[in-house]
């Protein structure tokens, strides 16, 4: 396969800090794996120009550049492997991937769906699956290079545990499909397979969906999680039964993986999926 690894390393609007360290830190072991297995890759870093912006504006300015980046690589016959310091560079990967057409298969301790009237914590990475939905941050939202809602019966919510009461409410309104355990993910992917318009899937992949005992990949992995075990048994599901158009591998913070866990989590994950 050609495999175009798009590296995103920001975190919280900050570049190349904490989370944002990231991604070059996850590519130089994913690519050397990648390579021995036969693969053709590149990689792609996203900069912004301009070194003093908020939180918001590197939010979706990655979007849009990753929008764009994406929809390339396709078209190419690239699939893109999105290295991301937070979730909601999912934004522009679902953008270039279509979202008419892409389903959403998000594996994450979080709800991922708070908005800026519900939040309690001001994080905006809390809100990447509201953006998706359509729930929040409109204007901007549009913005984005072929950005349009997704319908919440394209979007499956694996492995959340740490839940808001107000993102609970969300996802349950808008329809998102959640599996506690990744051996019942096997019901969602055959409602992606039914489903008329979609023809592929995004993979996303928030390390902290993992157990801690297991791997701690950020500061904010609640207990319990997902076994490495049954990623992989999970993945080997989706590469059998779906397309994958793009995978996102987000939220790796290398000062707290501080046992090389989690990184090889990563490396296993990714080995199961090419």
């Amino acid at each position: 396969m050609n495999i175009c690894a798009l590296l995103a390393p920001y975190d919280s609007g900050h570049h190349r800090r904490r989370m944002g360290l990231g991604p070059e830190h996850l590519w130089r072991a994913v690519d050397p794996l990648l390579v021995k297995k036969g693969h053709s890759t590149r990689a792609d870093v996203i900069t912004l120009p301009d070194e003093f912006l908020t939180e918001i504006a590197v939010t979706f300015g990655v979007a849009r550049m990753l929008a764009g980046r994406v929809r390339d690589c396709l078209r190419e016959g690239w699939t893109p492997l999105v290295l991301s310091g937070n979730c909601n560079a999912s934004l522009g990967t679902v953008s270039g991937c279509g979202c008419a057409t892409t389903g959403v298969i998000w594996f994450d301790a979080h709800g991922e769906a708070t908005t800026p009237d519900t939040t309690r914590s001001g994080f905006l990475d809390g809100m990447g699956i509201s953006m998706l939905a359509g729930q929040c941050w409109h204007h901007l939202a549009r913005s984005v290079p072929g950005f349009a809602p997704l319908g919440g019966e394209q979007i499956v919510l694996v492995g959340a545990r740490d839940v808001e009461a107000d993102e609970a409410e969300l996802l349950r309104r808008v329809g998102v499909q959640r599996v506690s355990r990744a051996e019942d993910l096997g019901p969602a992917l055959d409602s992606f397979r039914a489903h008329p318009q979609i023809d592929g899937v995004y993979l996303h992949l928030d390390l902290d969906v993992l157990d801690p005992h297991e791997a701690t990949a950020n500061q904010w992995s609640p207990p319990g999680g997902l076994g490495v075990a049954s990623m992989e048994h999970a993945l080997a599901e989706v590469r059998r039964m779906l397309p994958i158009k793009a995978v996102g591998l987000a939220s790796y913070s290398p000062d707290v993986d501080r046992n090389g866990r989690a990184m090889q989590a990563a490396l296993t994950m990714i080995d199961t999926l090419w």
